[in-house]
């Protein structure tokens, strides 16, 4: 993101110039920022959930659904929003059970108040080995737990990390 320089004589023809020039960049600005969302969520953030959640051990549901939406704000500016859709999202996330997770916690467990031992009515996420729960249909299920895999955390830092390279590509050519 080099810097670019406009000449102007202080004349009414090389003013109008400018103001061309500004106006035609500014332009391009809308399109530069949502390709640049769309290419740090599509390119890093979609790909690094898809791989965690790919890599996880447990008991967890593995059919998800990962997508981003695109928002315009009313000052022409946009954000994007990483959308990672599955049942047991959480325990991918945080983990369920000391099976997998001794040692292995989540960065920001304490502070979203999630993490193993944390679920409401839970018994049994810190006996070693595995448990026993009844599903909805009332059929005895054995579990390990689910390990932290962290495809979120992991999507975010790897995003963070890509923010400079990706907005030199974008925004290079003025």
């Amino acid at each position: 993101m080099g810097k670019r320089t406009i000449k102007v004589d202080l004349s009414y023809e090389s003013i109008k110039d400018v103001a061309y020039q500004v106006q035609k960049y500014a332009n391009t600005l809308d399109l530069k920022c949502e390709r640049f969302v769309d290419r740090l969520i599509n390119e890093v953030g979609i790909r690094v959930i898809r791989e965690n959640i790919a890599s996880f051990k447990g008991d967890s549901d593995r059919d998800y659904n990962t997508y981003f939406e695109l928002h315009r704000t009313p000052n022409k500016g946009v954000y994007g929003k990483l959308v990672a859709e599955n049942e047991d999202i959480l325990f991918i996330e945080f983990g369920a059970g000391i099976y997998y997770n001794n040692g292995n916690a989540h960065p920001q467990s304490k502070e979203f108040g999630y993490g193993v031992g944390t679920y409401p009515g839970q018994k049994n996420a810190i006996n070693p080995g595995y448990w026993n729960y009844r599903d909805e249909s009332g059929t005895l299920r054995f579990s390990l737990g689910t390990e932290a895999t962290m495809p979120v955390y992991k999507a975010y830092i790897e995003m963070v990390s890509m923010v400079e390279t990706i907005a030199r590509e974008v925004f290079a050519n003025g």
